[in-house]
Parts: C-alpha cells; structure tokens; sequence
C-alpha cells in the first residue's frame, strides 16, 4: 500500500494558505517595497516561537499596514503554519464594540498571530479597553504576538499603563516616518 507523501500535503497548504492571504491583501497593498530589517527579523522569529509584539508606529501614509500584509505574507510563503488573524480597525471595532461579539473575541485570544491594524484611529472608550484589555492580558502570559499599527506615538494614554506596558513588553518596536505616500 502506498502512503501519500506528506512533503507533498504541506506543500499544498502552504500554496493555498498563502494564496488565500495574497487573495485577502488590499489591492493598494500589493505592490513590492522595502521591508525595513527589524520586521523582516521579527517575521523570521515566528517559527521558533521567538516573535514577541511588533508595534508599527508613525504617520498616516508611511507604510504600516503595508509592512504588516508583507512580513506575513513572506513568513507564509515559507511555510509559515500558524493561525493569522488580521484584523482593520472597523473590523476590530465592530467585534469588541457592544454588543461584543463573543466567538470572535475568543478567536482573537486564540489566534497565533493577531493583527491590530489603525489602533487609535477610532476613539478608545473604557467599554473597548475593557473588552481589548483582557485580550491582551490572555496573550501576554503564553507570549503569543500581537501585532499593532498605530499614527498614536502615545498608547498609554489611551490604553492605560497596564494594558499598554503588556503590549510593550519585549516588543519590536518601529517608528516609521516619511511622507504619506498615498498623498504623492
């Protein structure tokens, strides 16, 4: 009896795991760019469970949101296995905003990657640090990364100093600047 080869299997689901992702990629995120060496690094440490947060700070414009789509497309494209959730800010918002959408909140905590795309680009309330917080906390203790883009240069402010020294934690952090290339 002959046994499938499993390398095979694998290399099957990889293909449609990253084609299902560059499926989902904006349109307007698609194109090639540089992709500054500290993400690429943290990319690279998703497969010995070494990657911790990665906060992407700056202004509008200046290529977060495009570093987030291509550091896990690359770290798909090589076999990368875990679960993404990437998640816009309206599609955050509307899972913790009342009513709190419950499953989805469960597979933010349980996801191995989770995407916070434009954080603080909608006003953050007691009720969604009360929903986000726990999120975070759930996270922090396994060291399971949460990724956060931001135009705030302040997350404590809005966060809270508990919430926000958990998402800093061992974190890479990384100041984009520039112009707002969507403006040229």
């Amino acid at each position: 009896m002959n046994t499938p080869d499993m390398s095979e299997w694998w290399e099957e689901r990889r293909r449609q795991r990253l084609e299902a992702f560059r499926n989902r990629r904006p349109v307007e995120l698609r194109h090639k760019g540089d992709l500054r060496d500290e993400i690429a690094d943290w990319g690279s440490r998703l497969f010995d469970h070494t990657a911790r947060n990665l906060v992407l700070l700056g202004p509008t414009g200046t290529g977060k949101t495009w570093s987030v789509w291509e550091v896990l497309e690359r770290a798909l494209a090589v076999g990368y296995p875990g679960h993404i959730m990437l998640l816009a800010a309206a599609e955050w918002q509307e899972i913790v905003g009342p009513p709190v959408d419950r499953e989805r909140v469960r597979q933010m905590r349980e996801a191995d990657v989770l995407v916070l795309d434009d954080f603080g680009s909608f006003r953050i309330n007691e009720w969604t640090k009360d929903v986000i917080g726990p999120v975070i906390d759930w996270r922090w203790a396994p060291a399971m990364p949460i990724v956060v883009t931001s135009n705030m240069a302040d997350l404590v402010t809005p966060l809270g100093e508990r919430i926000a020294s958990r998402l800093g934690h061992r974190a890479t952090v990384v100041a984009l600047t520039g112009e707002d290339r969507r403006a040229q």
